[in-house]
């Protein structure tokens, strides 16, 4: 608890494991000082049967939400990307903004 990351490893349906990591966003905050607000980091990896091994690190602020999407597939790569207006619209729907937006593949170290 020292660190202030949490990661929660489990099954979230049968033959399902999931790894989710929360950042606190004080931890970075040692001078106490509230000039800037704070930013929650979270990342979630899974492997889906139809996607394969996908990850995805969250960084939600005042402004709105920024989304970095990795997968071992180019192919998945490719599907997530084309999904980036779908997700836009409905994030804006929620009036949470999408400020920032990657796929890409992963290298492996997961």
């Amino acid at each position: 608890m020292a660190t202030q990351n949490y990661v929660w490893q489990g099954q979230v349906w049968p033959d399902q494991t999931m790894e989710w990591e929360i950042e606190d966003p004080q931890r970075d905050d040692e001078s106490g000082s509230d000039e800037q607000p704070p930013e929650w980091k979270t990342t979630l990896r899974l492997t889906l049967p139809r996607l394969g091994g996908v990850e995805a690190s969250l960084i939600l602020t005042p402004a709105g939400v920024a989304l970095r999407l990795m997968a071992d597939d180019d192919a998945t790569v490719a599907a997530l990307a084309n999904a980036r207006a779908a997700l836009d619209s409905a994030l804006e729907a929620a009036n949470v903004p999408l400020t920032g937006f990657v796929a890409e593949r992963r290298n492996g170290e997961h």
